[in-house]
């Protein structure tokens, strides 16, 4: 049997020191070896445990007996040379930039531009080297917006949250959103071959319509047919009745918010210290209680939810109960 020559206590050290720290992991298990032939660990059993030949631990503990640390240690130089440098990886990069959605057609495009063929593997590792990952892509209606009126409203909603965490006001989202038995359908997790299903169909509109501020302090109503500008104005003026001081109420552009009924109510609800912030149009980003819809309709309500409207009703009233309890959003 072949068995490294014995180690002093400060080999040994080094070796302890170079299976924990050593950056790299082929250097860490050469150590190991070393260590474990030192103990008597057949070579059989070394390879077997690493998954490598017997030749291959032979050759490692050669080189420590030969070398030292130094002949545990990869050369420069070894291994398979890269296919692409740095300035290549910028090239094709840009590539994937253009076709998004098809990495078949980046690599017709880096073919001709790099004269290299590369694997899609290969495409996915350089994606994920640059930060880049395969995920849902959003809707926009970022182009039609006027910046110059976005960009203002941001710095006047930065001034109203900064009175609002210094007391002086109360700052609320305001929106609506409407849940049926048609779901939004969510990534995620499955076995290989398997796929999750959840049930879908037709079904009444419930409608929710919901006051929230950046402390998941959340106040909801929730009705089963149309929401008109009536139903609105009905939920601000029970809402009212619930403010202590001050409070600033952001809402979007919904032809509920800009009817000449609402617009009536606006000066009543001033008087009563509650007054309306409206957003640019296009801007649906400003409003935080975006993020609310979207958690409860991808996240929080469970498939089992879908199997009826009792069950959706049931499951949507529990997370609209527990908002800033159980469910909470971060508007950081």
């Amino acid at each position: 049997m072949k068995f490294v020559k014995i180690l002093t206590q400060e080999e040994i050290v080094s070796l302890q020191w170079m299976v924990r720290a050593h950056p790299l992991a082929w250097s860490k298990i050469r150590a190991a070896s070393v260590l474990m032939s030192n103990q008597n660990a057949p070579v059989k059993k070394i390879a077997s445990l690493y998954g490598v030949s017997r030749q291959t631990v032979s050759i490692w503990l050669e080189n420590w007996d030969s070398y030292g640390i130094c002949g545990l240690v990869d050369k420069s130089g070894r291994g398979r040379k890269k296919k692409v440098n740095s300035e290549d990886e910028e090239v094709i990069i840009e590539a994937i930039k253009k076709t998004p959605r098809s990495l078949k057609k980046a690599l017709l495009d880096i073919e001709k531009e790099l004269n290299i063929k590369l694997s899609i593997k290969t495409l996915k590792r350089i994606c994920r080297k640059a930060g880049l990952s395969w995920k849902r892509v959003r809707k926009s209606l970022r182009g039609k917006r006027d910046d110059e009126q976005f960009y203002a409203a941001l710095e006047e909603i930065k001034v109203l949250l900064n009175q609002s965490d210094r007391g002086d006001i109360d700052f609320d989202y305001f929106d609506e959103s409407g849940f049926t038995l048609e779901p939004c359908v969510p990534y995620a997790w499955q076995a290989v071959g398997e796929q999750i299903e959840i049930p879908s169909s037709k079904s009444k509109r419930l409608n929710v319509l919901g006051f929230i501020d950046r402390k998941n302090n959340f106040e909801s109503y929730v009705f089963e047919g149309s929401v008109t500008t009536d139903v609105v104005i009905a939920c601000f003026n029970e809402f009212i009745k619930k403010i202590t001081k001050k409070t600033v109420v952001l809402i979007d552009n919904a032809s509920m918010h800009t009817s000449h009924n609402f617009k009536e109510n606006i000066k009543k609800w001033e008087s009563q210290n509650l007054f309306i912030q409206n957003i640019p149009a296009y801007s649906p980003e400003l409003n935080k209680i975006e993020i609310l819809w979207k958690k409860i309709k991808y996240e929080w309500l469970e498939f089992s939810a879908y199997e009826s409207f009792s069950s959706l009703k049931e499951a949507l009233y529990d997370i609209l109960a527990n908002i800033g309890k159980e469910y909470s959003i971060n508007f950081t």
